[in-house]
């Protein structure tokens, strides 16, 4: 089990490594990652490098057995690389340089920068290819942080035009596509195009914003390959990964992913301007990560203290490290590093704190991380590699999001507000839930959720039909179809390609504002709750009314529908349900899946439940997110993995407090 910290020993004397090393390993720590800040303290100036001092971290590490992931610093290019190519500097939309200062302070298409990461990453991955204790690698740090994704200078402009050449083909092509007639923009060349930046009024055409964000996203995978090319070819023996943020959306996560040997995620439960975070809101960005290779993932970054740069965060209470940790496990990591080992004295982050206080001595963090990480030695082996065995899924369209960003149709919404809706009720049910990309195998769940949906991905409709037809249940819901592909409307009749599976037309529609609600009705209750963002008129014309209007003009005409196709079901939201109304539709749609909850154990809310499960044993996780103490029912005994004893009945978990319960299939 990998059990770890970040780890900066360029921040602090060579005299304190050996002691840094020694409470390492005692607070059970085996892992640690060093080096993605460190390019200029490696390559001091162009061609000179000066790998003495990491050799001798590693060495020290290795002496007290702690093994490390190796990171490309290729985030903090240093001084002496942009003023000798100025023009590695990102660029904003209205053409301001973006200086030095900071980190990620360059563009992913600029080839003078390239040629430096490229001398960096061989030197590094030639030196440490074949050293016995550096067992992974990490590319550059969190790309697509801090609107470093899309530059706006005269290089991307370059590459954009070659990479939209590339995909139309013929500039009369891409004028279709795009609709250029509209505003008399039409091209006649490639090389006219101008990249969408500050224009008179900041409302360019969709179909030029949506392929920016494409080219833009491909251009951080494009780089990230540039250095996975080497580190393959040089140390194919050590695995390499990057550490992605959850529901970001800069970059095509999913993308991202593909050739890397793992996915990694960073985690700060309390980076939020709320004194109380929702586990939700974490749960969500866990499970987003498990779905970028639909396989378990490392967790490169764990919130430790409180976080911080000019403001402090909330501070972490006496157990909220530990059950944050055990969340981590119960998603799908089988792996822990949390950020960082010390905090810092200097610099930006001199204020995000990691297990040991500015005056390095351990204390409340150190100790807990240190029981924790005694913990998960002995329970992480026994179920590291096991899934969730969900049998629902929410499909996550980083396109379809972007779409919607451009044209958000309806005021104080985002697609990601959709997407949490659906998670919240899987979530507050104790349903497990994967969330995947839309060119994931549906046939392995019984229940798929295309929050949404708008542009309708080649493939893709028939892909539902035929998974729907065979016995699966689809939902999906408003503005689902009204597109096509390139971000231009569908002139075929609602819901577009996906009205032959839903079984409806919608006639009109409109939206509701912030504070607006148009009640709706089921046979079951008389209200269903509310339909807020948006509401369809639908004509049934082969499915069945499952919710109705219950007031305005549409009263009494369909808000939601189910449509017997084939085999299976496919279901349509014409509204976007507040909570009572998705609890009410989504309860309808689980109930015909035949989704089943974990029933092992019953909590109250404020006891988050979660499983990892193989085909001989289920462990199921119970977290007390609650700051008081909690009282679980178990179905029948079973045994508590942490406390090693046999429990039936009732259970009272502490304050902020973990249970692990194994039960055999």
């Amino acid at each position: 089990m990998n059990f770890g910290v970040c780890y900066y020993p360029e921040h602090w004397p060579e005299e304190r490594w050996p002691l840094d090393a020694k409470m390492m390993r005692e607070a059970g720590i085996n892992v640690v990652r060093i080096g993605e800040f460190s390019w200029s303290k490696l390559e001091r100036r162009a061609g000179e490098y000066s790998f003495e001092w990491l050799d001798k971290s590693l060495s020290i590490l290795a002496a007290e057995g702690i093994r490390v992931v190796l990171g490309t610093p290729t985030a903090t290019p240093p001084k002496w690389v942009m003023d000798r190519h100025p023009d590695i500097y990102m660029q904003d939309n209205k053409g301001v340089v973006r200086g030095f200062g900071h980190r990620r302070h360059y563009c992913y298409n600029n080839p003078n920068y390239h040629v430096h990461v490229q001398s960096i990453v061989t030197a590094m991955a030639e030196r440490y290819a074949h050293h016995e204790n550096v067992i992974a690698w990490q590319i550059d740090n969190e790309f697509g942080c801090t609107d470093t994704t899309r530059c706006y200078c005269s290089n991307c402009r370059t590459a954009f035009q070659q990479w939209l050449e590339k995909k139309y083909g013929d500039i009369d092509h891409l004028n279709e596509q795009w609709g250029t007639v509209f505003w008399s923009q039409i091209y006649n060349a490639f090389t006219e195009i101008e990249l969408p930046a500050y224009t008179v009024f900041p409302l360019h055409n969709p179909g030029m914003e949506l392929d920016f964000r494409r080219f833009s996203s491909d251009s951080a995978v494009q780089f990230q390959k540039l250095q996975l090319s080497i580190l393959h070819a040089i140390a194919p023996n050590q695995p390499v990964t990057h550490n992605m943020m959850g529901m970001f959306n800069e970059i095509d996560d999913f993308d991202l992913s593909k050739e890397l040997d793992f996915a990694s995620l960073d985690t700060y439960p309390n980076l939020m301007f709320a004194d109380k975070p929702d586990p939700r809101d974490t749960a969500l960005n866990l499970d987003v990560t498990r779905g970028f290779k639909q396989a378990n993932f490392w967790v490169m970054e764990h919130q430790s203290g409180p976080p911080g740069g000019n403001i402090l965060f909330p501070t972490p209470k006496p157990g909220e490290l530990r059950k944050w940790t055990y969340q981590s496990v119960a998603h799908g990591a089988d792996a822990i590093l949390y950020f960082r080992w010390r905090t810092c004295l200097f610099g930006a982050e001199q204020f995000w704190h990691g297990l040991l206080p500015h005056d390095g001595n351990p204390g409340r963090r150190y100790e807990e991380a240190a029981r924790t990480g005694e913990e998960l030695q002995r329970l992480l082996p026994l179920m590291e590699g096991l899934s969730s065995q969900a049998e629902a899924a929410i499909i996550r369209s980083y396109e379809n999001e972007w779409t919607m960003e451009i044209q958000p149709q309806t005021y104080e919404h985002r697609y990601s507000r959709q997407l949490m809706a659906y998670y919240k009720h899987f979530y507050d049910n104790r349903i497990p839930v994967d969330v995947i990309s839309d060119d994931c195998d549906f046939e392995a769940y019984k229940l798929v959720v295309l929050p949404h949906y708008m542009m309708a991905k080649p493939g893709v409709a028939e892909r539902l039909e035929r998974y729907t037809a065979a016995g699966g249940t689809v939902v999906l819901d408003i503005r689902a179809g009204t597109k096509l592909w390139n971000n231009r409307m569908d002139d075929a009749p609602l819901p577009g390609a996906f009205r032959e599976l839903l079984g409806i037309r919608i006639t009109d529609y409109g939206t509701l504002r912030q504070g607006e609600s148009r009640r709706i009705t089921t046979r079951d209750e008389e209200n269903a709750g509310s339909g807020t963002i948006w509401y369809d008129v639908i004509t049934a014309e082969k499915a069945e009314p499952i919710a109705w209007y219950g007031e305005d003009y549409m009263a009494g005409s369909p808000a939601a529908t189910c449509h017997a196709f084939g085999k299976g079901t496919a279901y349509y939201f014409g509204i976007g349900a507040d909570p009572i109304g998705m609890r009410s539709l989504m309860s309808q749609v689980c109930k015909s899946a035949d989704i089943r909850p974990i029933i092992e154990v019953t909590a109250p809310e404020e006891v988050e439940l979660a499983r990892r499960a193989g085909s001989t044993q289920r462990f199921v996780f119970a977290i007390n997110h609650a700051g008081e103490e909690r009282t679980v029912q178990l179905a029948a005994p079973m045994f508590e993995l942490i406390s090693n004893r046999m429990l039936e009945g009732t259970a009272v978990i502490p304050a902020y407090g973990v249970y692990v319960f194994t039960s055999l299939s």
